[in-house]
Order: C-alpha cells, then sequence, then structure tokens
C-alpha cells in the first residue's frame, strides 16, 4: 500500500537529522523494534520537523501470535501538533488513520475495507497524538498538562486520562548515564509511562498496545539537541512510502 505525503512550501535539511531505534518487548521477552528519522526543516516560525516511524511486531503477545506493523509520518510546523498519516498491518487487517489539526478543528480520517470516514472534532476535544510524543520539541508535551486527551495515530480513537509527573531517574546505555524525566498517563486502556532525556527525545516508554503492555527502550543513548548542528535547507519533495 502506497501513500504519499507533499510537503509544500517548506525548506527541506536531508542532512540534518537524528535516528533512533527501541526494542519492543512484552514480560522480558523482544517481540520487535521501532526505528525513528526526525528531519528538521527551516520554517518561518523555527524549525519545523519530519517524523518517520517504522514498528514491526512479530511475537506472542500474551496467547496470541501477533505480526503488526505500523508506517507513521508526521509533518510537524513549530506551532501547531503533528499533523499524520498512519498505516498499519495488524495480521493483514489494513488500517490507516490521518490526523490533522486546524484552528477551527481537528480533522481525523479512518479507512479501513476501502471505506474512509471523516471526523471534524472541537478543539479542546484533544490536545496532542502519539505522534507527537515522540517528537522531542513538541508544543504539547505531557509536563504541560493535568490531564491528555490523545489521539491514537494506531487506532484513531481519542483517549482521556490524568497525567502524573514520575519525577527524574536514570538510565544507563554501555556505560554512559542518562537521565531522563519520567511521566505517566492513564487512559481507560490502562497506564503508560513516557521517559524523555533532557533535550526531549524519547528514551523509554511502556504502553498498550494490542491488549499487551509494551515496553521500548532505545538501543543506543538518546542524540544531543538540534542545535548540536546547523540546519541548512532545499526545495520542496514529495515522499512516497511503503509497507512492505
Amino acid at each position: 500500500m502506497l501513500m504519499s505525503l507533499a510537503l509544500a512550501g517548506i525548506a527541506q535539511a536531508t542532512d540534518q537529522t537524528h535516528t533512533m531505534s527501541w526494542l519492543l518487548s512484552v514480560g522480558g521477552k523482544q517481540v520487535g523494534t521501532r526505528e525513528l528519522t526526525i528531519r528538521y526543516l527551516e520554517g518561518d516560525a523555527g524549525t519545523n520537523r519530519i517524523l518517520e516511524s517504522y514498528t514491526d511486531i512479530n511475537g506472542a503477545l500474551g496467547p496470541v501470535q501477533v505480526r503488526y506493523r505500523q508506517r507513521l509520518t508526521a509533518h510537524i510546523d513549530a506551532r501547531e501538533p503533528a499533523a499524520f498519516h498512519s498505516v498499519v498491518d495488524d495480521n493483514g487487517t489494513m488500517l490507516e488513520v490521518q490526523g490533522r489539526w486546524t484552528p477551527s478543528s481537528w480533522v481525523v480520517t479512518t479507512t479501513t475495507s476501502g471505506r474512509s470516514r471523516t471526523t471534524e472534532m472541537p478543539l479542546p476535544r484533544i490536545d496532542l497524538s502519539t505522534a507527537d510524543l515522540m517528537d522531542p520539541y513538541t508544543r504539547v508535551p505531557l509536563s504541560h498538562l493535568e490531564q491528555a486527551r490523545i489521539l491514537s495515530a494506531e487506532t484513531g480513537e481519542v483517549l482521556v486520562g490524568p497525567v502524573e509527573q514520575l519525577g527524574v531517574s536514570q538510565l544507563t546505555f554501555g556505560g554512559q548515564v542518562v537521565q531522563v524525566s519520567g511521566y505517566a498517563w492513564t487512559s481507560p486502556q490502562g497506564r503508560s509511562e513516557f521517559f524523555y532525556s533532557p533535550d526531549g527525545f524519547l528514551v523509554q516508554y511502556r504502553t498498550q498496545l494490542l491488549g499487551s503492555e509494551i515496553e521500548a527502550i532505545l538501543t543506543a543513548p538518546p542524540p544531543g539537541g538540534v542545535d548540536d548542528f546547523p540546519v541548512g535547507s532545499r526545495g520542496p519533495t514529495v515522499e512516497e512510502l511503503e509497507i512492505n
């Protein structure tokens, strides 16, 4: 399945990127991986970003053998939450979810079995999406919220629950100690926890997916901030992404 994302009127910095990889596990047993590339774009109001994420799960979640893949692309304006397009293959069942913030509403489109449904939701209905949880420079971090209304890029659902600050702790990667700040979010699906580096990068998380708690941790220390390199620019492009 192909999807195209046209990025018009934006200068693209192809050489300025961060790449990250998480190992995914259930009950201490590895079941998959998640890869993320963040590209930085110089916009009129600040640094914009393109996030490209690929999740691949192939293993047992409880008594069920699961083959799950998700490809997510998010375009993030410096002034807005992420606009995203997600394609999920869950054991052969395909689901597409698109979400976009506008000054008047959130526009959410889900497509399954060849049928699409578009819903406009009032702005107070959604604070952020799960795509924003991976953005180190999001304008809607969990640290600013006591209760979060989160749009799932995986399902198209909006889930609401309280946010709890877990404080500062340390993780070690190959002898390198990384200080992280933790936040818990409890929705009707269960409790999730997210741990971020001082530069805002998601280092470790635990969340509910496919009826199980998935734990993810980076395979290497998180990168430094975007100020570690200069941001250049060139003309806009059109990208095509495919789930194999």
